[in-house]
């Protein structure tokens, strides 16, 4: 069992080429990826979204990336060939027009700013190298964060689990005294109402019975079980199994419900109101499960 929230980070350079990204995952229904490359590496968007697709089923993804050159910012002045190329393109110009060309100090230094603010070409082979390198670094350690979230996940929902059988049983040991103490109420009330009627009398026995037939939860008693053992076995699976947590505890949700409705116990009422608290808190952990 995986979270789907973690985070990951690697920084790699090569060939005067810096590659730092970071990437992090929170819940989501689904699978997104964002990422905004450079337009250098544009091309490369696929192949990342394909990198999460295997390591990840669902949640949303958020790439951070940054990708410059080791020393071209505030690298320094431009060299002597640089200057030079960059006089002789002018002077070309300047005699195609028939225009009058010299060199001086002021010319020199606008040719530098001009040269200082370029920017230099990115190599795009090591760039795109760095870049899958990188995604896979930082997914690895973010899908180890996932897996560690995860246990503790795995954890704690065994343990709500184990909470819900307990309470499931305590509703199973109450269940058969609801017809007996019905009996009891409907014989009490008849006689302070001035009717005696003998407990075998047809009317009082037709009434039971339509009572223990509407109060008959042995049917929701037994799908829980088979639910929460579902939900133990799913939770062991090494695929990932919200989704299926969620359609499942759907289903717990409805019978909790069913066997609430029901009830004509205070004792049983109480414990389908802790049931319904707990299946809330066993919600909220699994939205987090990828």
């Amino acid at each position: 069992m995986k979270s789907m929230t973690g985070f990951g980070r690697c920084e790699l350079a090569e060939d005067g080429v810096v590659v730092s990204l970071r990437v992090s995952s929170v819940n989501r229904k689904n699978l997104e990826v964002m990422c905004s490359l450079p337009k250098e590496l544009q091309q490369l968007e696929r192949g990342v979204q394909e990198r999460v697709r295997k390591v990840a089923a669902r949640g949303r993804f958020q790439f951070s990336l940054e990708v410059r050159q080791d020393g071209a910012v505030g690298g320094g002045l431009p060299s002597d060939e640089q200057i030079d190329a960059a006089i002789d393109r002018l002077k070309a110009v300047a005699e195609r027009h028939g225009a009058p060309f010299s060199v001086d100090a002021d010319l020199l230094v606008q040719i530098s700013r001009l040269l200082e603010g370029e920017e230099a070409g990115l190599p795009e082979k090591t760039a795109e190298a760095l870049l899958l390198k990188a995604v896979d670094t930082a997914l690895e350690e973010l899908v180890a964060m996932r897996e560690k979230e995860g246990a503790a996940l795995k954890a704690d929902l065994e343990s709500r689990r184990e909470k819900l059988e307990t309470l499931v049983s305590q509703v199973k040991e109450h269940a058969p005294g609801m017809v007996e103490k019905y009996r009891e109420n409907l014989l009490a009330r008849l006689e302070q109402g001035g009717l005696e009627l003998d407990v075998n009398d047809e009317r009082v026995l037709r009434e039971i019975a339509l009572f223990a037939d509407r109060c008959d939860i042995s049917e929701e008693i037994t799908r829980l079980d088979s639910h929460l053992e579902q939900f133990s076995q799913l939770i062991e699976k090494g695929e990932p199994v919200g989704r299926p947590l969620e359609f499942l505890l759907q289903e717990v949700g409805r019978e909790i419900n069913t066997t609430g409705s029901k009830a004509s116990s205070i004792e049983v009422s109480r414990l389908v109101l802790e049931m319904k608290n707990e299946l809330e808190r066993v919600r909220e952990q699994v939205a987090n499960v990828e």
